[in-house]
């Protein structure tokens, strides 16, 4: 019998604020095509590739700076990638006031490359790839 969750995608519930303002800003800075607002404002989602995050109305933000999720890409090239990317949009048009970090950074200790994002919220991204 094969595991319920071999057909499952994962997709985190971040808190925002305002969602449909977050969800704004994950489609002008982090390059999310998809988006939608629900609920008068109150619930979004966007969606960029496999990646999918949610957005619920929360306006205590010690509740995103303790959310996080972490994503795996395929390839430390498709890893590299996406960080140019986000790091030249940030040079574009202000990364502000999210965060990303400079250059993605090696982890032997558990074998992946790694780098981050904080959006608004304070809520946190990780993306890594095997090395």
């Amino acid at each position: 019998m094969s595991d319920p969750l071999d057909a499952s995608q994962t997709a985190p519930k971040f808190a925002a604020p305002d969602p449909g303002e977050m969800a704004a800003w994950y489609v002008t800075h982090l390059g999310f095509p998809n988006h939608a607002v629900f609920d008068n404002g109150n619930y979004a989602i966007v969606r960029r590739g496999a990646l999918t995050v949610h957005f619920w109305q929360c306006a205590e933000r010690h509740i995103a700076e303790n959310t996080a999720c972490y994503t795996e890409l395929s390839s430390v090239q498709a890893l590299n990638d996406l960080h140019a990317d986000l790091l030249s949009r940030s040079r574009e048009d202000g990364f502000a006031p999210g965060r990303i970090e400079n250059a993605p950074v090696d982890q032997p200790g558990h074998g992946m490359r790694e780098f981050h994002v904080w959006d608004p919220a304070g809520n946190l991204i990780g993306f890594g790839a095997s090395l």
